[in-house]
């Protein structure tokens, strides 16, 4: 078994969207712990809708490279467009991405924090001491 730390992401009906895709999520293994979500303001000009964000710590028995697949398609089955160039740029029902990964325990992942800037204010406001 490993154990991944996943960024959530959506700005479109957010709220519905992140509690969708983490109903989609138990699927692929136990989900040991999840930060509250975190609404935020759009950025840039591509986008106008308030955007979610959340973290997720699941322990699956998949590898890197087919978790990310399995992702991908529950991301697809929420509406999101196929993979693409453009979408980076479009407003999206979810993203899930795979932003840590440990082999023996969580603890890693719950005292590095992201790198990407947008899972950031999450991750401080994230109350570690408690499990889902």
């Amino acid at each position: 078994m490993a154990y991944f730390l996943l960024g959530l992401g959506s700005n479109i009906d957010p709220r519905e969207n992140l509690s969708r895709a983490i109903d989609a999520l138990h699927s692929l293994g136990e989900i040991l712990d999840r930060s509250p979500a975190v609404f935020t303001e759009p950025v840039g000009e591509s986008f106008t809708h308030t955007f979610g964000n959340q973290l997720i710590i699941i322990e699956c028995s998949l590898p890197a490279p087919m978790l990310k697949q399995r992702l991908q398609r529950i991301e697809e089955q929420l509406g999101r467009e196929p993979k693409s160039p453009a979408r980076k740029t479009r407003d999206r029902t979810i993203d899930i991405d795979i932003l840590q990964e440990a082999e023996d325990s969580i603890t890693s992942l719950k005292q590095t924090p992201p790198e990407e800037s947008y899972y950031r204010e999450v991750y401080e406001n994230w109350d570690q001491s408690e499990n889902v």
